[in-house]
């Protein structure tokens, strides 16, 4: 009986170490609010524009939601915290770093295996699944929490008459970085088409939080899973009543059966709230123009990226139009619109006269000028200034098949429109 007991024991001790060594990573802490704390502080110190270019993850492609989720993963991983998430194909199944799939003479390319896994599966939709919507103050809207804009539906009068197709443009999703004394938000994020890339920073929320699994959340922790989310710590919906232009009503009963706001909601409402909610001193002009100016210089610096490589396919396919799949890779419509959204309000918040952006812009070329010139080309820079003049003056092509000088507003559009616009 002693030997059987022993054989046992052996046995199972054989099992739990053959199953730590086939997970990506065995957990030996848990989520709790101290490790949450140091998360927030190692996104704010270590989470940095080159954490994909250069040292121990150098090399491992992202877009927007990859960089997210990685961003999650990787802190799990150094810290030997679960890293746990709901399976986008549906149910109760999850992906977690007990998976034991993921072969690797060590830890570190099991680790790459899982993240480029990672990568194929999730996108900005499953996110809705793995975060909740929090509560708008310091103590939640903070480094390591996740903002997702809302996905853009393009409908039209003849879709909703007679049916057919209806377009959802791609979502997007960044990593809350900082947060000001003054209230900004601080982003920093990757965008698509998937690449080895320096991540983007910014403080620009151009989009307002219209869906609510959309906005400003908090990631679930393992054990949160199947809970009411109005139980867990910070979750709350007021970003969705924010934004209204009269504030007569701000409760959470506004909502519909569906959870959409029945109020009318400004974007620049739901800016300037949310940045009051989170300031501890206000904000002067100019301090808000610099800003402006440096969210639109990195908004610009990402786009080199992206326009080379469009270049690349538009050139080896030796004039045959781009196919659906190109064209989503390689235009620039949510792109060059945030871009000129933030335009917009830089040149609003400068004042100045005229009616048009294009007739104002000149008023804020200083807040421009601290911006290194913009290397389009191996053998051509632009400043800034001259690239937010070509956005005023509508030159800048987010068509692929356009001409690599037309995507930087320095040759005409095609105009002819010979190829499909997916």
């Amino acid at each position: 009986m002693m030997n059987f007991c022993r054989k046992a024991v052996w046995g199972l001790a054989l099992m739990m170490g053959l199953s730590a060594q086939a997970a990506v990573w065995v957990e030996k802490n848990q989520w709790n609010q101290t490790w949450e704390d140091r998360f927030s502080d190692w996104i704010k110190s270590s989470f940095t524009e080159d954490i994909f270019t250069k040292g121990k993850y150098k090399d491992i492609s992202t877009d927007c939601a990859d960089a997210v989720y990685l961003s999650r993963a990787i802190f799990a991983y150094e810290n030997a915290l679960p890293f746990v998430i709901l399976d986008p194909t549906g149910g109760a199944t999850k992906i977690s770093n007990r998976m034991s799939r993921f072969d690797g003479a060590n830890e570190s390319l099991k680790f790459r295996r899982f993240a480029v896994y990672l990568a194929d599966m999730l996108n900005t939709k499953s996110l809705s699944r793995d975060t909740f919507p929090l509560a708008i103050t310091r103590e939640f809207v903070r480094p390591g929490a996740v903002w997702s804009r809302p996905r853009i539906k393009q409908e039209n009068f003849f879709n909703m008459i007679f049916g057919g197709k209806v377009q959802e443009d791609p979502g997007h999703a960044e990593v809350v970085r900082d947060v000001t004394e003054t209230g900004a938000i601080q982003l920093i994020g990757s965008t698509v088409p998937s690449a080895v890339r320096k991540l983007i920073s910014t403080s620009s929320l151009v989009f307002m939080p219209i869906e609510t699994s959309t906005g400003l959340r908090k990631w679930m922790q393992p054990d949160w899973y199947g809970r009411p989310q109005k139980d867990l710590p910070g979750f709350s919906m007021e970003q969705f009543n924010l934004g209204r232009s009269s504030r007569s009503s701000n409760s959470e009963s506004d909502y519909g059966s569906s959870g959409g706001n029945t109020g009318v909601r400004n974007l620049s409402e739901w800016q300037q709230q949310v940045q009051e909610k989170l300031q501890i001193r206000a904000e002067n002009k100019e301090e808000a123009l610099f800003r402006y100016g440096s969210n639109l210089c990195n908004l610009v610096q990402a786009r080199i990226d992206t326009i080379n490589q469009s270049e690349a396919r538009r050139i080896k396919l030796n004039g045959a139009c781009m196919n659906a799949g190109d064209y989503d890779s390689y235009s620039t419509p949510s792109r060059d619109e945030r871009i000129y959204t933030t335009i917009s309000e830089l040149v609003s918040l400068g004042g100045g006269f005229g009616f048009t952006i294009r007739g104002r812009i000149d008023r804020v070329e200083k807040y421009l000028q601290n911006c290194a010139p913009v290397q389009i080309s191996a053998n051509r820079s632009l400043s800034l200034f001259e690239i937010a003049k070509a956005y005023a003056n509508d030159q800048i092509s987010s068509d692929p098949n356009d001409s690599f000088a037309a995507r930087w507003g320095q040759a005409a559009k095609d105009e002819s429109k010979r190829c499909p616009v997916y």
